[in-house]
Protein backbone atom coordinates (compact mmCIF):
# COMPACT_ATOMS: atom_id res chain seq x y z
CA UNK A 1 0.00 0.00 0.00
CA UNK A 2 1.56 3.34 -0.82
CA UNK A 3 2.30 5.63 2.22
CA UNK A 4 -0.11 8.64 2.75
CA UNK A 5 2.85 10.91 2.63
CA UNK A 6 4.00 9.44 -0.94
CA UNK A 7 0.38 10.27 -1.53
CA UNK A 8 0.56 14.20 -0.64
CA UNK A 9 3.97 14.38 -2.08
CA UNK A 10 1.90 13.71 -5.90
CA UNK A 11 -1.01 15.51 -4.84
CA UNK A 12 1.44 18.91 -4.29
CA UNK A 13 3.04 17.99 -7.73
CA UNK A 14 0.17 17.76 -9.63
CA UNK A 15 -0.88 21.32 -8.65
CA UNK A 16 2.45 22.96 -9.83
CA UNK A 17 3.28 24.67 -13.13
CA UNK A 18 3.23 22.81 -15.96
CA UNK A 19 3.39 25.25 -19.26
CA UNK A 20 6.67 25.14 -19.99
CA UNK A 21 6.72 21.20 -20.08
CA UNK A 22 3.52 20.67 -21.90
CA UNK A 23 4.31 23.56 -24.61
CA UNK A 24 8.06 21.53 -25.39
CA UNK A 25 6.12 18.27 -25.58
CA UNK A 26 3.83 19.65 -28.41
CA UNK A 27 6.37 21.29 -30.24
CA UNK A 28 7.99 17.95 -30.30
CA UNK A 29 4.96 15.57 -30.69
CA UNK A 30 4.81 15.08 -34.31
CA UNK A 31 8.71 15.04 -34.58
CA UNK A 32 9.16 12.19 -32.34
CA UNK A 33 10.86 9.01 -34.07
CA UNK A 34 9.26 6.43 -32.31
CA UNK A 35 11.88 3.13 -32.64
CA UNK A 36 11.33 0.50 -30.40
CA UNK A 37 13.97 -2.15 -31.83
CA UNK A 38 16.43 0.17 -30.18
CA UNK A 39 15.98 -0.73 -26.65
CA UNK A 40 18.31 -3.36 -26.30
CA UNK A 41 21.08 -1.35 -28.31
CA UNK A 42 20.38 1.58 -25.23
CA UNK A 43 21.71 -0.77 -23.00
CA UNK A 44 24.96 -2.92 -22.14
CA UNK A 45 23.08 -6.76 -21.83
CA UNK A 46 24.47 -7.82 -25.16
CA UNK A 47 28.12 -7.00 -24.01
CA UNK A 48 28.60 -9.84 -21.66
CA UNK A 49 29.02 -11.96 -25.31
CA UNK A 50 31.45 -10.03 -27.00
CA UNK A 51 35.40 -10.29 -26.54
CA UNK A 52 36.24 -7.32 -24.83
CA UNK A 53 33.70 -5.93 -23.83
CA UNK A 54 32.55 -9.20 -21.45
CA UNK A 55 35.40 -8.21 -19.45
CA UNK A 56 33.40 -5.27 -17.35
CA UNK A 57 30.02 -5.81 -16.51
CA UNK A 58 28.66 -2.24 -16.55
CA UNK A 59 25.08 -2.83 -17.02
CA UNK A 60 24.71 1.82 -17.55
CA UNK A 61 26.44 1.88 -20.62
CA UNK A 62 25.33 0.91 -24.00
CA UNK A 63 25.64 -1.94 -26.46
CA UNK A 64 28.84 -2.00 -28.91
CA UNK A 65 25.98 -2.73 -31.55
CA UNK A 66 25.16 0.79 -30.95
CA UNK A 67 28.27 2.18 -31.74
CA UNK A 68 28.39 -0.19 -35.13
CA UNK A 69 25.49 1.35 -36.23
CA UNK A 70 26.67 4.61 -35.65
CA UNK A 71 29.63 3.69 -37.83
CA UNK A 72 27.56 2.29 -40.32
CA UNK A 73 25.06 5.13 -40.97
CA UNK A 74 27.50 7.75 -40.43
CA UNK A 75 29.71 6.01 -43.23
CA UNK A 76 32.46 6.50 -41.00
CA UNK A 77 35.40 4.56 -42.08
CA UNK A 78 37.54 1.78 -41.22
CA UNK A 79 40.55 4.29 -41.42
CA UNK A 80 42.82 3.57 -37.96
CA UNK A 81 44.27 6.90 -38.65
CA UNK A 82 44.38 9.49 -35.87
CA UNK A 83 42.53 12.41 -38.10
CA UNK A 84 39.27 13.58 -36.84
CA UNK A 85 38.88 10.53 -33.89
CA UNK A 86 35.45 9.41 -32.82
CA UNK A 87 35.23 10.93 -29.15
CA UNK A 88 33.22 10.12 -26.46
CA UNK A 89 33.27 12.38 -23.68
CA UNK A 90 31.79 10.05 -20.95
CA UNK A 91 33.13 7.15 -21.49
CA UNK A 92 32.56 5.06 -18.79
CA UNK A 93 33.11 1.44 -19.52
CA UNK A 94 34.56 2.25 -22.99
CA UNK A 95 32.66 0.58 -25.35
CA UNK A 96 32.98 3.27 -27.61
CA UNK A 97 36.71 3.46 -27.14
CA UNK A 98 36.99 -0.49 -27.30
CA UNK A 99 34.20 -1.04 -30.43
CA UNK A 100 36.00 1.83 -32.95
CA UNK A 101 38.95 -0.27 -31.44
CA UNK A 102 37.57 -3.78 -33.27
CA UNK A 103 36.43 -1.83 -35.84
CA UNK A 104 39.55 0.09 -36.79
CA UNK A 105 38.68 3.38 -36.54
CA UNK A 106 40.45 6.11 -33.69
CA UNK A 107 38.72 6.75 -30.57
CA UNK A 108 39.26 9.43 -28.07
CA UNK A 109 37.35 8.19 -24.41
CA UNK A 110 37.12 11.32 -21.57
CA UNK A 111 35.43 10.12 -17.78
CA UNK A 112 35.88 11.38 -14.62
CA UNK A 113 36.75 8.39 -12.89
CA UNK A 114 40.25 6.88 -13.00
CA UNK A 115 39.14 3.37 -12.26
CA UNK A 116 37.01 3.20 -15.58
CA UNK A 117 40.15 4.65 -17.55
CA UNK A 118 42.22 2.12 -16.11
CA UNK A 119 40.02 -0.44 -17.51
CA UNK A 120 39.64 0.78 -20.86
CA UNK A 121 43.30 1.16 -21.49
CA UNK A 122 43.75 -2.09 -19.99
CA UNK A 123 42.04 -3.69 -22.99
CA UNK A 124 44.49 -2.61 -25.54
CA UNK A 125 46.77 -4.77 -23.81
CA UNK A 126 49.02 -7.01 -26.53
CA UNK A 127 49.41 -10.06 -24.59
CA UNK A 128 48.63 -11.38 -20.73
CA UNK A 129 51.26 -13.11 -19.20
CA UNK A 130 50.85 -15.61 -16.58
CA UNK A 131 49.74 -14.71 -12.86
CA UNK A 132 52.27 -15.23 -10.18
CA UNK A 133 51.90 -17.82 -7.78
CA UNK A 134 48.94 -17.09 -5.45
CA UNK A 135 47.42 -18.21 -2.31
CA UNK A 136 43.69 -19.24 -2.92
CA UNK A 137 42.96 -17.90 0.48
CA UNK A 138 44.43 -14.59 -0.09
CA UNK A 139 42.50 -10.98 0.75
CA UNK A 140 42.71 -8.46 -2.70
CA UNK A 141 44.87 -6.68 -0.58
CA UNK A 142 47.24 -9.63 0.26
CA UNK A 143 46.98 -10.41 -4.17
CA UNK A 144 47.66 -6.50 -4.76
CA UNK A 145 50.75 -6.63 -3.36
CA UNK A 146 52.10 -9.49 -5.40
CA UNK A 147 50.69 -7.56 -8.96
CA UNK A 148 52.82 -5.36 -11.35
CA UNK A 149 51.73 -5.54 -14.39
CA UNK A 150 48.58 -3.31 -15.17
CA UNK A 151 46.66 -6.05 -17.36
CA UNK A 152 47.02 -8.20 -14.15
CA UNK A 153 46.15 -5.13 -12.17
CA UNK A 154 42.97 -4.78 -14.32
CA UNK A 155 42.18 -8.62 -13.43
CA UNK A 156 42.10 -7.83 -9.99
CA UNK A 157 40.22 -5.09 -10.26
CA UNK A 158 37.26 -6.77 -12.38
CA UNK A 159 37.28 -9.90 -10.02
CA UNK A 160 36.71 -7.82 -7.12
CA UNK A 161 33.80 -5.39 -8.84
CA UNK A 162 32.29 -8.82 -9.44
CA UNK A 163 32.08 -10.06 -5.84
CA UNK A 164 29.62 -6.73 -5.59
CA UNK A 165 25.99 -6.12 -6.82
CA UNK A 166 24.96 -3.74 -10.07
CA UNK A 167 24.98 -0.67 -7.83
CA UNK A 168 28.11 -1.18 -5.71
CA UNK A 169 27.50 -3.13 -3.10
CA UNK A 170 28.84 -6.39 -1.60
CA UNK A 171 27.40 -9.17 -3.04
CA UNK A 172 26.83 -11.93 -0.28
CA UNK A 173 26.25 -14.58 -2.82
CA UNK A 174 29.68 -13.95 -4.91
CA UNK A 175 32.32 -16.40 -5.49
CA UNK A 176 35.26 -16.60 -3.68
CA UNK A 177 37.92 -13.61 -4.90
CA UNK A 178 40.54 -16.43 -6.18
CA UNK A 179 37.98 -18.29 -8.49
CA UNK A 180 36.96 -14.83 -9.89
CA UNK A 181 40.45 -13.54 -10.25
CA UNK A 182 41.26 -17.27 -12.38
CA UNK A 183 38.00 -16.76 -14.50
CA UNK A 184 38.69 -13.34 -15.24
CA UNK A 185 42.48 -14.00 -16.29
CA UNK A 186 41.18 -17.03 -18.87
CA UNK A 187 38.86 -14.57 -20.24
CA UNK A 188 41.21 -12.06 -20.55
CA UNK A 189 44.06 -14.18 -22.04
CA UNK A 190 41.72 -15.80 -24.47
CA UNK A 191 41.05 -12.22 -25.86
CA UNK A 192 44.19 -11.19 -25.55
CA UNK A 193 45.36 -13.55 -28.36
CA UNK A 194 43.51 -11.55 -31.29
CA UNK A 195 44.83 -8.21 -29.55
CA UNK A 196 42.56 -4.69 -31.24
CA UNK A 197 43.21 -3.74 -34.57
CA UNK A 198 43.83 0.23 -33.45
CA UNK A 199 45.23 1.31 -30.17
CA UNK A 200 42.60 3.36 -28.70
CA UNK A 201 42.93 6.01 -25.33
CA UNK A 202 41.49 6.93 -22.93
CA UNK A 203 42.22 9.49 -20.68
CA UNK A 204 41.06 11.38 -16.98
CA UNK A 205 39.50 14.70 -17.40
CA UNK A 206 35.57 16.55 -17.34
CA UNK A 207 33.60 16.98 -20.21
CA UNK A 208 32.81 20.39 -19.64
CA UNK A 209 36.29 21.48 -20.21
CA UNK A 210 37.81 19.12 -23.27
CA UNK A 211 41.03 20.76 -23.03
CA UNK A 212 42.83 18.53 -24.91
CA UNK A 213 40.55 18.12 -27.63
CA UNK A 214 41.65 20.77 -30.31
CA UNK A 215 38.70 22.61 -32.24
CA UNK A 216 37.30 20.76 -34.96
CA UNK A 217 39.17 18.20 -34.55
CA UNK A 218 37.01 15.16 -33.30
CA UNK A 219 35.26 13.79 -36.13
CA UNK A 220 31.58 12.08 -34.71
CA UNK A 221 30.60 11.79 -30.84
CA UNK A 222 28.92 9.02 -29.72
CA UNK A 223 27.94 8.94 -25.86
CA UNK A 224 25.91 8.66 -23.22
CA UNK A 225 25.67 11.67 -20.21
CA UNK A 226 24.84 10.01 -16.73
CA UNK A 227 21.38 10.07 -16.03
CA UNK A 228 19.57 12.56 -13.98
CA UNK A 229 17.85 9.64 -11.52
CA UNK A 230 18.58 6.05 -12.30
CA UNK A 231 22.14 5.30 -11.10
CA UNK A 232 24.53 6.79 -8.12
CA UNK A 233 28.17 6.19 -10.77
CA UNK A 234 30.85 6.99 -7.93
CA UNK A 235 28.71 3.59 -5.55
CA UNK A 236 28.91 1.81 -9.07
CA UNK A 237 32.63 2.22 -9.41
CA UNK A 238 33.87 2.62 -6.12
CA UNK A 239 34.96 -1.35 -5.59
CA UNK A 240 37.13 -0.54 -8.79
CA UNK A 241 38.01 2.53 -6.92
CA UNK A 242 39.18 0.95 -3.73
CA UNK A 243 41.63 -1.51 -5.45
CA UNK A 244 43.25 1.23 -8.04
CA UNK A 245 43.59 3.54 -5.13
CA UNK A 246 45.44 0.85 -3.31
CA UNK A 247 48.51 1.32 -6.12
CA UNK A 248 47.94 4.95 -6.79
CA UNK A 249 46.64 6.49 -3.86
CA UNK A 250 43.68 8.14 -2.97
CA UNK A 251 42.71 11.68 -4.97
CA UNK A 252 43.46 14.64 -2.60
CA UNK A 253 39.72 15.15 -1.33
CA UNK A 254 38.33 17.90 -3.22
CA UNK A 255 39.61 16.44 -6.74
CA UNK A 256 37.75 13.01 -5.31
CA UNK A 257 34.47 15.16 -4.81
CA UNK A 258 34.32 16.61 -7.86
CA UNK A 259 35.34 13.35 -10.04
CA UNK A 260 32.15 11.53 -7.69
CA UNK A 261 29.69 14.57 -8.88
CA UNK A 262 30.86 14.65 -11.94
CA UNK A 263 30.26 10.90 -12.39
CA UNK A 264 26.68 11.29 -11.19
CA UNK A 265 24.41 14.51 -11.54
CA UNK A 266 22.31 13.30 -9.43
CA UNK A 267 24.52 14.95 -6.96
CA UNK A 268 24.89 18.31 -8.38
CA UNK A 269 28.26 19.92 -9.54
CA UNK A 270 27.24 23.32 -7.75
CA UNK A 271 24.70 21.75 -4.96
CA UNK A 272 24.28 25.25 -3.32
CA UNK A 273 24.39 26.70 -6.70
CA UNK A 274 21.52 29.41 -6.63
CA UNK A 275 18.83 30.32 -9.39
CA UNK A 276 20.30 33.28 -10.19
CA UNK A 277 23.97 31.73 -11.06
CA UNK A 278 22.79 28.95 -13.45
CA UNK A 279 19.34 30.73 -14.59
CA UNK A 280 20.56 32.12 -17.48
CA UNK A 281 21.80 28.76 -19.20
CA UNK A 282 18.59 26.47 -17.77
CA UNK A 283 16.08 25.57 -20.36
CA UNK A 284 12.60 27.21 -19.34
CA UNK A 285 11.30 23.17 -19.14
CA UNK A 286 14.22 22.17 -16.64
CA UNK A 287 14.02 25.58 -14.67
CA UNK A 288 10.31 24.96 -13.75
CA UNK A 289 11.05 21.69 -13.02
CA UNK A 290 13.11 22.77 -10.27
CA UNK A 291 11.09 25.22 -9.51
CA UNK A 292 8.84 22.44 -8.92
CA UNK A 293 10.49 20.21 -6.46
CA UNK A 294 11.11 23.14 -4.47
CA UNK A 295 7.46 23.85 -4.22
CA UNK A 296 7.77 20.38 -2.41
CA UNK A 297 10.29 21.12 -0.29
CA UNK A 298 12.67 19.45 -2.29
CA UNK A 299 15.68 22.20 -2.72
CA UNK A 300 18.58 20.02 -2.79
CA UNK A 301 17.19 17.81 -5.66
CA UNK A 302 15.83 21.30 -7.46
CA UNK A 303 19.04 22.45 -6.97
CA UNK A 304 20.49 19.56 -8.71
CA UNK A 305 18.14 19.31 -11.55
CA UNK A 306 19.49 23.18 -12.04
CA UNK A 307 23.00 22.37 -11.93
CA UNK A 308 22.31 19.13 -14.27
CA UNK A 309 20.86 20.90 -17.38
CA UNK A 310 23.55 24.22 -16.95
CA UNK A 311 26.33 21.58 -17.11
CA UNK A 312 25.01 19.80 -20.48
CA UNK A 313 24.79 23.27 -21.79
CA UNK A 314 28.43 23.39 -20.93
CA UNK A 315 29.82 20.45 -22.39
CA UNK A 316 27.20 20.43 -25.28
CA UNK A 317 29.10 23.41 -26.11
CA UNK A 318 32.63 21.64 -26.08
CA UNK A 319 30.83 19.33 -28.13
CA UNK A 320 30.66 21.84 -30.63
CA UNK A 321 33.58 23.30 -30.44
CA UNK A 322 35.29 19.82 -31.25
CA UNK A 323 33.54 18.98 -33.79
CA UNK A 324 34.85 19.15 -37.03
CA UNK A 325 31.97 21.04 -39.40
CA UNK A 326 29.41 18.23 -40.62
CA UNK A 327 30.28 15.68 -38.41
CA UNK A 328 27.43 13.94 -36.11
CA UNK A 329 26.87 13.55 -32.29
CA UNK A 330 24.42 11.00 -31.02
CA UNK A 331 24.08 10.93 -27.33
CA UNK A 332 21.76 8.49 -25.46
CA UNK A 333 19.70 10.32 -22.70
CA UNK A 334 17.38 9.41 -19.97
CA UNK A 335 14.10 11.20 -18.99
CA UNK A 336 12.74 11.26 -15.00
CA UNK A 337 10.92 11.44 -12.37
CA UNK A 338 11.84 12.81 -9.31
CA UNK A 339 9.50 13.04 -6.49
CA UNK A 340 6.68 12.84 -9.23
CA UNK A 341 7.70 15.87 -10.98
CA UNK A 342 8.36 14.75 -14.43
CA UNK A 343 11.51 15.62 -16.26
CA UNK A 344 11.54 15.07 -20.33
CA UNK A 345 15.46 15.16 -20.38
CA UNK A 346 15.78 13.96 -24.23
CA UNK A 347 13.56 17.06 -25.30
CA UNK A 348 15.16 19.67 -23.15
CA UNK A 349 18.88 18.56 -24.04
CA UNK A 350 17.46 18.82 -28.06
CA UNK A 351 16.44 22.05 -27.33
CA UNK A 352 19.84 23.24 -25.56
CA UNK A 353 22.16 21.04 -28.54
CA UNK A 354 19.71 23.52 -31.05
CA UNK A 355 20.84 26.56 -28.79
CA UNK A 356 24.86 25.43 -28.75
CA UNK A 357 24.49 25.60 -32.39
CA UNK A 358 23.49 21.86 -33.09
CA UNK A 359 21.13 20.40 -36.15
CA UNK A 360 18.50 18.32 -34.16
CA UNK A 361 17.98 15.73 -36.86
CA UNK A 362 16.08 13.47 -34.94
CA UNK A 363 14.56 12.00 -31.69
CA UNK A 364 14.64 8.10 -31.35
CA UNK A 365 12.63 6.80 -29.02
CA UNK A 366 14.28 3.56 -27.97
CA UNK A 367 11.63 2.52 -24.67
CA UNK A 368 10.11 4.50 -21.71
CA UNK A 369 12.09 3.42 -18.55
CA UNK A 370 9.27 3.25 -16.49
CA UNK A 371 6.39 0.49 -16.35
CA UNK A 372 3.62 3.06 -16.19
CA UNK A 373 2.53 6.21 -17.54
CA UNK A 374 1.04 8.93 -15.88
CA UNK A 375 -1.32 11.47 -16.99
CA UNK A 376 0.62 14.78 -17.58
CA UNK A 377 -1.77 17.62 -17.54
CA UNK A 378 -3.18 18.53 -21.00
CA UNK A 379 -0.72 16.34 -22.69
CA UNK A 380 -1.77 12.89 -21.39
CA UNK A 381 -0.53 9.91 -20.02
CA UNK A 382 3.41 10.00 -20.09
CA UNK A 383 6.20 8.53 -19.16
CA UNK A 384 10.09 9.63 -19.18
CA UNK A 385 11.80 8.06 -22.03
CA UNK A 386 15.34 6.48 -22.70
CA UNK A 387 15.97 8.31 -26.22
CA UNK A 388 19.05 8.88 -28.86
CA UNK A 389 19.37 12.23 -30.02
CA UNK A 390 20.94 12.18 -33.46
CA UNK A 391 22.37 16.14 -33.56
CA UNK A 392 24.93 17.25 -36.40
CA UNK A 393 27.24 19.95 -36.09
CA UNK A 394 26.04 22.70 -38.95
CA UNK A 395 28.49 23.19 -41.61
CA UNK A 396 30.07 21.37 -44.75
CA UNK A 397 32.45 19.08 -44.22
Amino acid sequence: MRSPGRRIVRHLASRDPTGEREALERRWLDRLDLRPELAALVTADAATEESYHRWLRYKQGFSPALVRMFLSEERIPMRGRTDWPILDPFSGAGTTVIECARQKVTAIGVDALRSMVFLTAARLAREFPPLPKLDASSSWEEVATQLKAPIHRAALMLAVGRRHTSAGKPNSKAAPLHPELVEMATMMSEDLRSPLPVENRARVGDARELTEVADGSAGGVITSPPYLSRHNYAAIARPYEDVLSFWEGRLPRSVAIASQVRASPACALREAASRAEVGGRVHAAAAESAENLRRIGESSLASRVAAYFADMFDILGELHRALRPGSPCWMVVGGARLKDVYIPSDLILAEVAGAAGFRVESVRIAREVTATRRKFASVGHVAPRESILVLRRAGAA
